[in-house]
C-alpha cells in the first residue's frame, strides 16, 4: 500500500515533465532530422547507364559518355552507381534508386557533329521516381541541372578545342600554297634557261646548213669513183653475155635431142606392152607344164614330150631375160639423163635467177613427173628380179629333165622347177605391168619436158638481149657517178655539222620541255593548293554556321519521370494522411476514452467490456478513414491511381494506428499519452515522407524499417501515384496487418489479465469490509 502511494506521488511530476519536454522533443527530432539534408546528397543512390559507343573527335577516338561517367565518379555529389539499363530500370521500379541517368549510344557522335554543317544536339535521359520521394526528385533535378551545365561547359571546351585545331591548320594550308608558288617560280626559271639553249642550238643548225650548201659544188667530183666501178661492172656483164651465148647453144642441142628422147620413151612403152603379152603366154605355158607334170604321175609315156617342152621353155625364158636386161639398162640410162639435166638447169637458174629456166626446172620436178620416174625405176627393178627368178626356175626345170630316168625324183624336181618358174613368171608379170604404167606416165611427162626445154631456149635468148640493155645502162650510170662522187665528201662534212646542231637543238628542246613540265607541275600544285585551301576554308567556315546557337545548348537532359507526381500536395498527401490518422486516433481516446462525463459508457475508461470497446475504437477509426479519403479526393481534387487500394489503405492504416495508441493509453495510462505523442514525433522524422531517408542522420535510418508510418506512407504512395507494383503493395499491407494482429492480440490479452486482476481486487476488498 505504501508502494502504491509512492507511485501515485511521482506520477504528477512525470506528467509535468512530459508536458514540458513534448515541444522540445518535436523540435529536436524534427529539426535534427531535417537540419541539412542537402549536405548528405552523396548518400542518395542514382543509377547511371552509359550506352555511348564513342566517336572520332579531332582525329582521336573519344567516348564522351565514359568521360562523363569518370567525372561523376570524381564529383561524388550523389551516390552514382554505374550499371546496365536492365538493372537500372529494375532498381528504379523497386526503389533501390531514386533516379537513373541514361547516356545514349550516339552521345559522342552527336557532340562531334559540332564541327560539321549538320549539328546534332546530344540528349541525356533522366528519370526520377517521384512516387518514392517527391522532394528527392526535386533535389535531384537541381543536381542534374548542375551536371547539365557541366556538360555544356565541357562540350563548349571541345568546340573551342576543335575550332582552335582548325585555325591552327590554316598556316599549314597557306604554307602549301606558298610551296606551290615556289615550285611555279622554279619551273619558270628552268623554262627561261631552256629557251636560251634552244636559241644557241638553232644558230649552230643555221651554220651547218651553210656548209651543206657550199658542199653541193664539190659533190660532182665524187662520182669519179662510181664511174670506175661502173666500168668494171660493164666488163663483168660482157662475161655474163658470153656465158649466156654458150648456154643458148647447149639448150639448142638439148631441144633437138628431146625428140629422140621422146621417141625412145615411146619405143620403151611399146616394148613393155609386148613384154606384158609374152608374160601372159609364158604364164600359160607354165600352167601347162604343171598340168603335164601332174599327168606324168599317171603315165610315163609322155616323158619325152615333157622334156622337149622344158627345153623350149628354157630357151624362151633365156631370151626373155636377155630382153628384160637390155630394157632395164635403157631405163636406167634414161633416168640418169633426166636427173643430170634437172641438176644442170637448176644450178644455172640459181646463178642467173632466170625466170624461164626456173619455170622449166619446176616443170621437170613436179610431183607428177617425180612419181613417174620413181614408178619407172621400181618397175625396172621388179623386171630384173622377175628375170632372175625365171632363169632360176628354168635351170631347175632343165636339171629335172636330165634325171627323168628316176621317175619319182624327176617328177619332184620338175614340180619344184615349175613352181619356181611360176613364181618368177608372176613376179615378172607384175614388174611388166608396173613398167607399162610407169612408161605411160613418162610418155605423158615427156611432152612437158620438151615444152619446158623449148621455153628455156627462148628464155636464154631473152636473157642475152636483156644483158645487152643492161650494159648500155651501166655506161650511163658510169657517167653520172663520176659527177656524183665529186661532192660526196663535202656533203658528208655538212651532214655531220648539221647533225651536231640538231643534237644541241634536241638537248635544248629537252631542257625546255623539262622546264615547261616543272612549270605545269608548279601551276598544278599551286592550283591544287589554292583549291584545297579554299575548300577546307569554306568547309570550316560553313561548319561555323549555327555554332553559336549550338554552343548555347549542345546537350539537353530529357526528363522522363517514373510514376510522376503532379504537385506538392499529391506528393505530401501520404505523409499528412498518416499524420492525420494518428492524430485522429489520439483524439478518439482524448475525447472519448478520457471523457470525465462518460458520455459513451461502452467507450469510457469505466467500461467493463474492454474487448468490445477495443473493436469499437477500430470502427470509429474506419469512419475517420473513409471521411478523410472522400474529402481529399473530392474536396482537394487529389489524383488517385488506384481508388480501391486508396480506401483500403486508409482504413487499414487507421486501424493499425488506433490499435497502437489504444495499447499505449490503456495500459500505460497517462504515461501512455506521452509515449503516443513521442512515438508520433519519431515516426514523422523517420518514415521518409519528406526528405530521402538517406539524407537523415544514422539514428533515423536505423529507426526507418521499424516505424509503422514507413509502411503507411509507402502504401499510400502506391495507391495515389503507384504503377501497380504488386510486390511493393503487398509488402506494406502484410507488415501493417502483422502490426495490427500483434498489437490487438497484446491488447486483448492485457485486457483479460487486467479484468481478472480487478475482479480479484474487488473481491478482496469486499471480504475485508464484511
Amino acid at each position: 500500500m505504501k508502494k502504491e502511494n509512492t507511485k501515485k506521488r511521482f506520477i504528477p511530476y512525470v506528467i509535468l515533465l512530459g508536458v514540458i519536454i513534448i515541444p522540445l522533443l518535436y523540435s529536436y527530432f524534427y529539426l535534427g532530422a531535417f537540419w541539412d539534408p542537402y549536405a548528405k546528397l552523396d548518400k542518395v543512390p542514382v543509377a547511371v547507364v552509359n550506352g555511348d559507343t564513342g566517336a572520332s573527335i579531332n582525329d582521336k577516338s573519344r567516348n564522351l559518355g565514359q568521360e562523363m561517367c569518370d567525372n561523376l565518379k570524381e564529383d561524388a555529389s550523389l551516390k552514382f552507381t554505374f550499371t546496365d539499363a536492365k538493372t537500372a530500370k529494375e532498381g528504379l521500379k523497386t526503389g533501390d534508386y531514386y533516379a537513373i541517368i541514361v547516356i545514349p549510344e550516339n552521345f559522342s557522335k552527336d557532340i562531334s557533329s559540332s564541327s560539321t554543317t549538320e549539328k546534332q544536339t546530344a540528349t541525356i535521359t533522366y528519370s526520377a521516381n517521384e512516387k518514392r520521394n517527391y522532394l528527392a526528385s526535386q533535389i535531384l533535378n537541381t543536381a542534374v541541372e548542375k551536371v547539365e551545365k557541366s556538360l555544356r561547359s565541357s562540350v563548349d571546351d571541345e568546340i573551342v578545342s576543335t575550332l582552335s585545331d582548325q585555325l591552327t591548320s590554316v598556316p599549314d594550308q597557306l604554307q602549301t600554297l606558298s610551296d606551290g608558288l615556289s615550285t611555279l617560280k622554279n619551273g619558270a626559271t628552268d623554262l627561261s634557261e631552256g629557251t636560251t639553249k634552244l636559241s644557241d642550238a638553232s644558230e649552230e643548225l643555221h651554220s651547218g646548213t651553210d656548209k651543206l650548201a657550199s658542199a653541193t659544188t664539190t659533190l660532182k667530183e665524187g662520182t669519179s669513183t662510181l664511174s670506175t666501178g661502173s666500168k668494171s661492172l660493164q666488163a663483168g656483164i660482157q662475161k655474163i653475155l658470153a656465158g649466156g651465148t654458150t648456154l643458148n647453144q647447149g639448150l639448142g642441142k638439148l631441144s633437138k635431142n628431146m625428140e629422140t628422147f621422146r621417141s625412145g620413151v615411146k619405143s620403151a612403152s611399146t616394148g613393155s606392152t609386148t613384154l606384158a603379152t609374152n608374160m601372159a603366154t609364158l604364164d600359160t605355158g607354165i600352167d601347162t607344164l604343171l598340168e603335164g607334170a601332174t599327168k606324168l604321175e599317171a603315165g610315163t609315156s609322155k616323158l619325152g614330150d615333157l622334156k622337149d617342152g622344158a627345153a623350149s621353155l628354157a630357151i624362151g625364158a633365156s631370151s626373155l631375160a636377155d630382153g628384160i636386161n637390155s630394157y632395164t639398162a635403157g631405163v636406167d640410162t634414161l633416168i640418169s639423163t633426166v636427173s643430170t639435166l634437172t641438176n644442170t638447169l637448176g644450178q644455172y637458174a640459181a646463178s642467173t635467177h632466170d625466170a624461164t629456166i626456173q619455170a622449166i626446172v619446176s616443170q621437170l620436178t613436179t610431183k607428177e613427173n617425180l612419181e613417174s620416174m620413181k614408178a619407172l625405176e621400181e618397175a625396172s627393178t621388179t623386171l630384173k628380179q622377175g628375170a632372175a627368178s625365171l632363169k632360176t626356175g628354168t635351170e631347175t626345170l632343165s636339171a629335172g629333165t636330165q634325171n627323168l630316168t628316176t621317175l619319182k625324183a624327176g617328177i619332184t624336181q620338175i614340180k619344184e622347177g615349175l613352181t619356181s618358174a611360176k613364181e618368177g613368171s608372176s613376179a615378172l608379170a607384175t614388174g611388166a605391168s608396173d613398167l607399162q604404167s610407169g612408161l605411160a606416165k613418162l610418155n605423158k611427162a615427156s611432152k612437158q619436158i620438151v615444152s619446158g626445154t623449148n621455153s628455156l631456149y627462148d628464155g636464154s635468148n631473152s636473157l642475152s638481149n636483156g644483158l645487152a640493155s643492161l650494159s648500155d645502162g651501166i655506161n650511163t650510170l658510169s657517167n653520172g657517178a663520176t659527177k656524183l662522187d665529186d661532192g660526196a665528201s663535202q656533203v658528208k662534212d655538212g651532214a655531220n655539222t648539221l647533225n651536231d646542231g640538231t643534237a644541241s637543238l634536241v638537248t635544248g628542246t629537252s631542257t625546255l620541255n623539262d622546264g615547261a613540265k616543272k612549270l605545269t607541275d608548279g601551276l598544278q600544285t599551286a592550283n591544287d593548293g589554292v583549291n584545297t585551301s579554299l575548300t577546307e576554308a569554306n568547309d570550316k567556315i560553313t561548319s561555323l554556321d549555327g555554332l553559336h546557337e549550338y554552343a548555347a545548348d549542345p546537350v539537353t537532359i530529357e526528363a522522363e519521370a517514373y510514376a510522376p507526381v503532379p504537385n506538392y500536395g499529391t506528393a505530401f498527401a501520404p505523409y499528412f494522411m498518416s499524420l492525420s490518422l494518428w492524430v485522429g486516433g489520439l483524439m478518439i481516446f482524448f475525447g472519448i476514452y478520457f471523457d470525465p462525463d462518460n458520455h459513451f459508457n461502452l467507450l469510457s475508461r469505466k467500461s467493463t467490456q474492454v474487448i468490445k470497446r477495443s473493436f469499437a475504437y477500430l470502427i470509429i477509426g474506419l469512419l475517420q478513414a473513409v471521411v478523410l479519403c472522400i474529402v481529399l479526393k473530392i474536396g482537394l481534387g487529389l489524383t488517385v491511381e488506384n481508388l480501391p487500394l486508396y480506401f483500403v489503405s486508409c482504413c487499414l492504416v487507421s486501424m493499425v494506428f488506433i490499435a497502437i495508441i489504444q495499447l499505449l493509453l490503456l495500459f500505460f495510462s497517462n504515461i501512455g499519452k506521452f509515449l503516443a505523442i513521442a512515438f508520433l514525433i519519431i515516426q514523422l522524422a523517420s518514415c521518409g515522407g519528406t526528405f530521402p531517408i538517406e539524407t537523415l542522420p544514422k539514428f533515423y535510418n536505423v529507426m526507418y524499417p521499424f516505424m509503422p508510418m514507413t509502411y503507411s506512407v509507402g502504401l499510400f504512395k502506391e495507391a495515389i501515384s503507384g504503377t501497380g507494383d504488386a510486390s511493393l503493395i503487398w509488402k506494406n499491407i502484410l507488415v501493417l496487418l502483422a502490426i495490427l494482429v500483434v498489437v490487438m492480440g497484446i491488447t486483448v490479452v492485457f485486457a483479460v489479465i487486467r479484468k481478472n486482476k480487478n475482479e480479484i481486487t474487488t473481491t478482496e476488498e469486499n471480504i475485508a469490509i464484511s
